[in-house]
């Protein structure tokens, strides 16, 4: 796992980022558009925990863009990659969380796991998004849940062929 911290500015940063998705998001937030956010779901998220939510999520992606020193794609959400153009960051507040996919996540895109939460993040490894998608991985609400043990390291990134892709 490599470690990514932030300091004070960043988290305000990144905490007002966060705010300016949750109000992108708030019809979903509410119910009212079809892809739904699991988490809202299962864990009945009021207003202020999901803007904390989406901060989160934001802080997992500029670690990434940290680690890779490659931009946010901070407009159009979900038309384009999370970070550079093709990495997907999937995160979760568990520290022994799985990287979990969706049918919306572009099969020739790398999906990175990021655990933690501000100020302290951890990149936890990757995967290409089609090879991901087995059916060993697949559960019965549709999504893939891959555990951190059938993630590559990320000390191999740098020597595969996707290196070059990003």
């Amino acid at each position: 796992m490599i470690p990514i911290n932030f300091s004070n500015d960043e988290q305000i940063y990144i905490t007002e980022k966060g705010l300016e998705r949750a109000h992108y998001y708030r019809e979903q937030w509410e119910g009212k558009w079809v892809k739904r956010n699991y988490q809202t779901d299962r864990e009945a998220l009021n207003w202020p925990a999901f803007i904390a939510q989406q901060s989160e999520a934001v802080g997992a992606e500029v670690a990434v863009s940290k680690y890779f020193n490659q931009p946010v794609n901070w407009d159009g959400f979900k038309e384009k990659a999370d970070v550079g153009r093709n990495i997907e960051v999937k995160w979760t507040k568990w520290k022994d969380g799985s990287l979990i996919l969706r049918d919306h996540d572009p099969a020739d895109h790398i999906a990175i796991l990021v655990t933690g939460s501000l100020p302290k993040y951890f990149i936890c490894g990757w995967i290409p998004i089609a090879v991901a998608r087995r059916p060993s991985h697949k559960r019965s609400d549709g999504a893939w849940w891959i555990g951190q043990q059938d993630l590559h390291p990320m000390a191999n990134f740098s020597r595969s062929i996707y290196a070059n892709q990003i």
